[in-house]
């Protein structure tokens, strides 16, 4: 399974229907649950950003391999409503951007399904245009529902139908998207055959949101979050030539970059490239995981050691500053819940004078290990308490690392064409890696600035995908220049 854009995904055509949630405006309650502080920083942006707002849903597409009964699907979409209360949240923004906002919540019993015809034959084209236009203009932080779906019944197909839905970041995380499709398949057969759906149960998000704003209001200086971000803010010199931010950014080349972007541009300039492209196949990926195994490290610790690699080719120093999303589902209560369950925290890679993949993967492991202080502190908080400049910034250059092969459903993953999506980025010059090992091998999914702006991802990327494939192939990788794949090899 891949993560894209919607642009990237095989739509059929067919027949096209909105999905939705209503509810009477009076069944609305005054709820004093705050907001996560993750939530609460997003809701402020959507705030002053206003008009300009540029929607950020992520979402999921999927086929269920049955006939669509409209009704049978309302109620699958009431039931999945009814299993996550943060579905059934909302808020009410206050006099300024950054105040407070009001929560508001509704009783699984007042929210209803509804549908709207689009079209019986639209063209695959059209499908997208219409799905696209559908979700950037409906899905916000700042208007309820926060969570809509479309479905496509394939024209060829009358024995399955395309579900695909988006929410705003606010109401869901990757975690989030990935067991959504077993959930909501499991829903619909429950519906369908009138069986039990055996879908475990799991606490609130919005529980969740409060107990962090009560711990966090402890934060202060001597809190081991604030120490680790400020050590690592104040390590910048260390990658002085490449990273000079403290928030550190992309690591630029000493000289010119070459080659064009490997993602294609989305239809315009105002928007970030994207990319998609399978790295490792599943016999490669395996073979490179025996190599970090015996070395005495993980997978993860091996792939950063390989970004480490590039980074010394790419731009000649191995030391590299970034940012890590983990998951703060941090007892078994939070699993299967729905919900914005993502921190970030500091990683310094220091490869030292190691000269190959095996002499450095161990130091590197121990780099990611520390970037995991044990205090449960999330970033919004430290940056409070931080009286740092860097805090301004938003984080400018993220690497994330998921071993999704254990995720329920995986194994049906292929067979019901499953992707999990996110929306087209405004440009900006930020740089976002995602790198998934899945049943089927490794990909990485990227957005970066386009155009000239984004040139340097080529060489990047091409020369990261080429250290992994040489260690997989010999058993290591020198930090010195090698021959790279052509950029026709990772595409």
């Amino acid at each position: 399974m891949e993560y894209t854009e919607l642009s990237d995904y095989p739509l059929p055509s067919g027949r096209v229907t909105e999905w939705t949630v209503l509810t009477p405006d009076d069944a609305w309650a005054a709820d004093e649950r705050r907001l996560s502080l993750t939530h609460l920083a997003h809701a402020r942006r959507a705030v002053a950003a206003g008009d300009n707002w540029h929607s950020e849903w992520i979402g999921t597409a999927f086929h269920i391999e049955h006939p669509l009964d409209a009704v049978v699907l309302a109620r699958t979409m009431e039931r999945w409503y009814a299993r996550h209360e943060v579905f059934r949240s909302t808020l009410t923004p206050g006099s300024d951007a950054d105040g407070e906002f009001t929560r508001r919540t509704v009783a699984s019993e007042r929210v209803t399904a509804s549908n709207r015809l689009v079209g019986r034959h639209l063209s695959s084209t059209a499908v997208y245009e219409h799905i696209t236009e559908h979700f950037d203009t409906t899905v916000s932080p700042l208007r309820w529902p926060h969570c809509i779906a479309v479905t496509v019944e394939p024209l060829d197909d009358p024995d399955s139908f395309l579900f695909v839905f988006a929410a705003d970041h606010t109401v869901m995380d990757a975690y989030t998207q990935v067991f959504a499709i077993d959930e909501v398949v499991a829903l619909y057969e429950s519906e369908l055959t009138g069986t039990p759906d055996d879908l475990p149960e799991f606490g609130s998000y919005v529980d969740f949101s409060e107990a962090e704003r009560r711990r966090c209001e402890r934060t202060d200086a001597a809190d081991p979050a604030v120490a680790a971000w400020s050590a690592f803010f104040d390590a910048h010199a260390e990658t002085a030539a490449a990273q000079p931010d403290r928030m550190p950014a992309f690591p630029m080349p000493s000289s010119g970059a070459t080659g064009p972007v490997l993602g294609d541009d989305t239809s315009s300039s105002s928007h970030q490239a994207s990319l998609s492209s399978w790295i490792l196949d599943a016999e490669q990926t395996e073979r490179f995981h025996r190599v970090c195994k015996a070395a005495g490290a993980n997978m993860q610790a091996g792939v950063y050691t390989a970004l480490t690699i590039a980074a010394r080719r790419h731009c000649g120093d191995p030391h590299l500053r970034l940012i890590n999303p983990v998951h703060t589902r941090s007892g078994v209560e939070w699993l299967g819940s729905a919900g914005w369950f993502v921190d970030i925290v500091p990683v310094h890679l220091r490869p030292g004078a190691a000269e190959t993949f095996l002499e450095a993967i161990g130091t590197v492991a121990a780099n990611v290990d520390s970037g995991r202080n044990d205090s449960p502190t999330p970033y919004s908080a430290v940056a409070d308490v931080l009286d740092d400049p860097a805090t301004d910034v938003a984080p400018q250059f993220v690497v994330s690392y998921i071993d999704m092969r254990t995720a329920a459903g995986a194994q049906h993953w292929a067979r019901r064409k499953a992707r999990v999506l996110r929306s087209a980025t405004a440009q900006a010059d930020e740089v976002y890696l995602w790198i998934n090992r899945v049943p089927g091998g490794t990909n990485i999914s990227a957005r970066f600035p386009s155009g000239a702006a984004g040139n340097p991802m080529s060489d990047f990327i091409t020369s990261f995908t080429g250290v992994l494939r040489e260690v997989a192939a010999t058993g290591d990788a020198a930090y010195s220049s090698a021959p790279r794949p052509t950029t026709e090899a990772v595409r």
